[in-house]
């Protein structure tokens, strides 16, 4: 593990494989750098995978307040001088979706190819909406901060289904326990500064000249087909892969070498 420390956090990531193409990996919410691990069997000799904690995941660490494009772009700048490299790769899944594009919206001369799986930052969730939204989000830190008026809710919900079963237990997971609860309120919060609109994503992407590609879940419920890729489109030549997985099999070790082995695109 090896890390980049500042005055205001320290971001830290570990290696994995060794190939010639370095790769920027982002994990999604609740997952740490050893979500990749698994990937070196399949695309190891290819790439070199340097795995990212996000903030407030893993042993990273960081000061509870929002995180500019330009304070990120230093991190970047830092790591790319410690570990002497030129040109790279970027992937981010769900979450680390957000990452991957504000980095190479930050350095696109640098970056070869951006690959985003089921990511954060291009379609805005509901759940994100409310947790971001300065007139609401003080109802849904209170929601996050109370686990038996959650618990209510959910169960209101098994009874109506007002969100289909798994986004249900989706929810049960990933809000089970105050820490995770606090994390995804302060998370969403303090990464939305490194987002953009729609029309800034479509505008900007179509600059840029570096391969993209974008891989999504037909049984994903929480980053839908059918709500982003009308938004893709619009961001020039994205390369697209429908698979038929839900949202967390999209990071299985066994997706990646369909993802990045060069000889599969």
């Amino acid at each position: 593990m090896t890390c980049i420390q500042k005055d205001s956090g320290q971001l830290n990531y570990f290696k994995y494989g060794g190939g010639d193409n370095a790769l920027l990996a982002f994990h999604g919410f609740g997952q740490n750098n050893e979500i990749f691990k698994g990937w070196v069997k399949e695309v190891g000799q290819e790439y070199t995978i340097y795995s990212f904690d996000l903030f407030y995941h893993g042993i990273s660490q960081r000061k509870n307040e929002k995180l500019s494009k330009e304070e990120w772009k230093s991190y970047l700048e830092s790591f790319l001088i410690q570990e002497k490299i030129n040109s790279f790769s970027i992937l981010g899944f769900s979450l680390g979706g957000r990452f991957a594009i504000a980095s190479a919206l930050a350095l696109p001369e640098r970056t070869k190819e951006i690959t985003l799986i089921a990511p954060d930052g291009v379609f805005l969730t509901i759940w994100f909406k409310l947790a971001t939204n300065p007139s609401i989000k003080w109802i849904f830190k209170y929601v996050m901060l109370q686990p038996n008026l959650l618990e209510k809710l959910m169960v209101f919900n098994d009874k109506y289904r007002i969100v289909s079963p798994y986004l249900g237990d989706f929810v049960r997971k990933e809000l089970g326990g105050h820490a995770n609860r606090k994390r995804v309120y302060i998370s969403w919060n303090n990464f939305k500064s490194l987002g953009y609109s729609k029309k800034q994503l479509s505008k900007l992407f179509q600059e840029q000249t570096f391969e993209r590609r974008i891989i999504l879940g037909s049984r994903d419920h929480i980053i839908k087909p059918e709500k982003i890729l009308p938004i893709i489109q619009t961001m020039g030549a994205f390369k697209v892969e429908v698979l038929p997985l839900k949202h967390h099999q999209l990071i299985k070790p066994e997706v990646a070498k369909l993802i990045l082995n060069p000889s599969s695109k």
